[in-house]
């Protein structure tokens, strides 16, 4: 798959955005050196770039070092993993990693240009996220209405890209319920809710917190979220099971990524400044104004978690044959 991209790098202190999410100009200000380079696979303005400058504000102090995102979309994520596959290993440059780069892509393509198993270690969660269906208004106002109207008929239905969590999740219902669905991939959730908020497209599953201003703007209609149990966030929302939907449990994640070959030292010293950054109060604030919540495991436990979910991804890719396609 060839999808064009637009690289931005931009140091953390040019998003005046880094004041609304709480991080004051005295941690912001970064110090010399060799800056940090956070390698983001969505335009600036989505939910893994807004994470990324959270935490990227607050491990600059603690490391006494620059941190820059790198913002690389395009290709299902496999842009910005291939980049940072291939970054010096010398713990300057991580990958902002979530399920479709890292999890999921290895299913559904043979020409990987990574292996996110060899080439990446994890070295710490940013945050983890249920994901909410939202359909276009007029369409449904609850889920068993929307899966007797894609029943009928077609629906289009959107994603953040080719083989990322929101195709993968639809691709799944699609096939376990019967429906009739055509996929349409958008660079970012942003741009994919806002076609459904203008009715061009009929529905996708979303981060909560990507979602979460149009939902209550009323300009999209959250039906169901894919966790065990109702969000917090979205109290009024019934979870896929408690709707007569079971086994949609699927969370979507984002962590940091160091090459395989960087030192144990080098991993250690980012994740500590991490673990620092998650007892912040204005980046715990953040994370949830993104919609996510604090995620705290040690590299072996992320590993183990991503092995499961890679698993569960699999099923889905085996079951509904979905296939990146150059």
């Amino acid at each position: 798959m060839t999808t064009p991209h637009r690289t931005g790098r931009r140091p953390l202190l040019a998003l005046p955005a880094l004041a609304l999410l709480g991080a004051s100009p005295a941690r912001a200000q970064p110090a010399g050196g060799t800056p940090l380079r956070l390698v983001v696979p969505f335009p600036a303005g989505t939910t893994p770039d807004t994470l990324a400058r959270l935490y990227g504000a607050a491990i600059t102090g603690p490391l006494a070092q620059p941190v820059v995102v790198d913002n690389r979309a395009g290709g299902g994520g496999m842009i910005a993993a291939e980049y940072a596959a291939r970054a010096a290993a010398d713990g300057n440059t991580l990958f902002v990693g979530g399920n479709g780069p890292i999890a999921i892509n290895k299913h559904i393509t043979d020409r990987m240009p990574f292996d996110p198993d060899r080439d990446f270690r994890p070295v710490a969660f940013l945050g983890i996220s249920m994901q909410v269906l939202v359909v276009r208004p007029g369409l449904a106002t609850d889920l068993a209405g929307f899966l007797a109207a894609a029943r009928e008929r077609e629906v289009n239905y959107g994603s953040v890209g080719a083989g990322s969590a929101s195709h993968m999740f639809m691709a799944g219902l699609v096939n376990q319920a019967g429906l009739k669905g055509q996929h349409i991939p958008y660079r970012g959730a942003p741009q994919a809710l806002l076609e459904i908020a203008a009715g061009r497209v009929d529905v996708m599953v979303a981060a909560i917190g990507s979602a979460l201003p149009l939902i209550r703007e009323g300009k999209v209609v959250a039906l169901a979220v894919t966790g065990p149990a109702r969000d917090p966030l979205l109290p009024e929302v019934p979870s896929f099971e408690e709707a007569g939907v079971p086994g949609f449990v699927l969370p979507v994640w984002n962590a940091l990524f160091a090459q395989r070959a960087v030192p144990d030292a080098a991993v250690e010293r980012i994740a500590a400044a991490v673990a620092e950054a998650r007892r912040d109060e204005a980046v715990r604030r953040g994370v949830v104004a993104a919609g996510f919540t604090i995620e705290a495991r040690d590299p072996a436990g992320m590993a183990a978690f991503i092995a499961r979910e890679s698993d569960r991804w699999g099923e889905i890719a085996r079951a509904t044959g979905v296939r990146l396609t150059d």
